[in-house]
């Protein structure tokens, strides 16, 4: 019989810096949902988008849905104020697009918040992290990262999927 491993992936357009979070190492169109319609992409183009970084070492689905459906809130919190935001309406408009897309950062911090929300629940056991670049595991900000979170660098193949 063979172990079933749940996870989470966060995957980073390579021209705009969005980012989508599925519980899958394969996204389908409808994954597509998670960015606002202004700038949604008409389909997924699997060239264009890479691994961010993988969170494996989930105990149940259950486990990994919880971390999935906190990132996708804080993502469209941070949008919906983003938006709202003087500094940000005050900008021309195709300067407001590029900040609007570009949503590693926050999608790292809300990962870190995430992590610390959803990890008073844990049982036991630790999550590894798995990184594309090791240079966005220092977007934490100010805070650290949970102790039951350990990481390491992502192997892909073929430069785009997650190694199995």
């Amino acid at each position: 019989m063979t172990a079933v491993h749940h996870g989470v992936y966060l995957f980073r357009h390579v021209q705009t810096n969005q980012v989508l979070v599925s519980l899958k190492q394969n996204m389908k169109n409808k994954t597509l949902n998670q960015l606002g319609t202004t700038h949604r992409p008409v389909r997924l183009r699997k060239d264009l988008w890479r691994p961010l970084v993988a969170l494996t070492g989930f105990d149940t689905p259950q486990s990994a849905q919880a971390l999935s459906d906190a990132l996708l809130e804080r993502s469209q919190t941070c949008q919906k104020e983003l938006k709202v935001s003087a500094d940000h309406v005050a900008k021309p408009r195709r300067l407001r697009a590029v900040d609007e897309m570009n949503m590693v950062e926050s999608s790292v911090l809300s990962l870190r918040d995430a992590l610390e929300s959803v990890g008073t629940r844990r049982q036991q056991g630790k999550l590894l992290a798995l990184w594309e670049q090791p240079q966005w595991m220092e977007l934490k900000g100010e805070k650290e990262w949970p102790s039951f979170l350990e990481h390491g660098q992502l192997e892909l193949r073929n430069n785009r999927f997650v190694k199995e």
